[in-house]
């Protein structure tokens, strides 16, 4: 939701009377809201994106559903049959709330899971093909080299605005810059050289597999029975699998060699991982994107982000050790 819209400003009751929800209760949850009713709990949600692109998203869902993917998300259309409701220029839909914990300790056993849901995912999204004209951004096959070069002029450009500042932020993150920027040089240069990127890249776009681009702890629930549920499918888009399989190690593994070996090995029930995707994890895991997301939060959105560097340096070192032991 914009930064200059809330909540309280928007008609969520006459929003809901499109669904056929009468009388209702609701609290603010995050991004969304809960919205408890007699039909059980929902979840309206304000879609980060153009409403041009939620189509592929309420298509993939439903193909999940017809693949008995586990526990798919579920979108409800309103009672004019649209997939959601525009409001102040910005789209939002209505989901059925997944009830769980986001908040929870993750042992070996549970990575394992971890990696093998998203494998589930991956392989329950093979061949889809939502029947409607497809916009341009949810299709990000063979992207990456691109994005990290486009990363890489980023930092280039924080550096200099760190540089140029005195706050305790611009101190810390100046300290650190010639070898982030080696850093981040050198894992686009090592991605351009992996020949056989592209070679992954056209096998997944055969096999038309979908990546959820977001599997992070926050969008994984606990449910009560115990069983980790994916949510948030805003982000999903046609994308070769070393992309969430990247983003997975680095939001779970907390750059530690064993649960970054769990989480391969659960991913490997579905899918039998070949050297050269290992390689290509790796090669995109070698770029600094935390510095570049901590620089993108405060040069361009003006965001204190102090104590992250500071936490993320103290534990830099473990990263390197990660990515050693995944090359093998």
């Amino acid at each position: 939701m914009s930064a200059d819209l809330t909540w309280a400003e928007l008609p969520v009751a006459t929003m809901l009377a499109e669904y056929d929800l009468g009388k209702c209760r609701w609290k603010e949850m995050g991004p969304c809201l809960k919205v408890e009713t007699s039909r059980g709990l929902f979840r309206l949600k304000c879609f980060a994106y153009p409403a041009s692109e939620f189509p592929f998203i309420f298509a993939l869902v439903q193909y999940l559903t017809e693949r008995e993917f586990p526990r798919p998300e579920q979108i409800l259309i309103t009672s004019r049959g649209q997939l959601g409701i525009t409001i102040a220029g910005q789209f939002f839909y209505l989901a059925v709330w997944q009830e769980g914990l986001t908040n929870y300790e993750l042992d070996q056993e549970a990575l394992i899971e971890v990696g093998e849901l998203l494998g589930s995912f991956h392989r329950h999204s093979q061949g889809f093909q939502p029947g409607i004209s497809i916009h341009p951004a949810r299709t990000q096959w063979g992207k990456w080299p691109g994005k990290l070069m486009d990363r890489y002029r980023d930092l280039q450009k924080y550096v200099m605005l760190a540089r140029m500042g005195n706050t305790p932020f611009d101190r810390l993150f100046s300290q650190n810059v010639s070898g982030v920027l080696l850093r981040a040089e050198a894992a686009v240069d090592h991605l351009k050289r992996l020949t056989y990127y592209d070679d992954v890249v056209k096998a997944d776009e055969r096999a038309r597999y979908v990546c959820h681009r977001d599997f992070i702890p926050r969008n994984l629930v606990l449910d009560p029975s115990g069983i980790l549920v994916p949510i948030d499918f805003d982000n999903a888009a046609y994308a070769e699998r070393i992309d969430d399989l990247a983003k997975m190690i680095r939001f779970f593994a907390h750059w530690q060699p064993d649960r970054a070996e769990a989480l391969l090995s659960g991913y490997n029930r579905w899918f039998s991982l070949q050297v050269e995707e290992v390689q290509l994890i790796t090669a995109f895991l070698e770029f600094p994107m935390e510095y570049w997301q901590l620089g993108r939060h405060v040069y361009e959105r003006g965001r204190t982000r102090l104590k992250e560097l500071e936490q993320w340096m103290r534990v830099e070192r473990r990263k390197t050790e990660c990515l050693s032991n995944l090359r093998g």
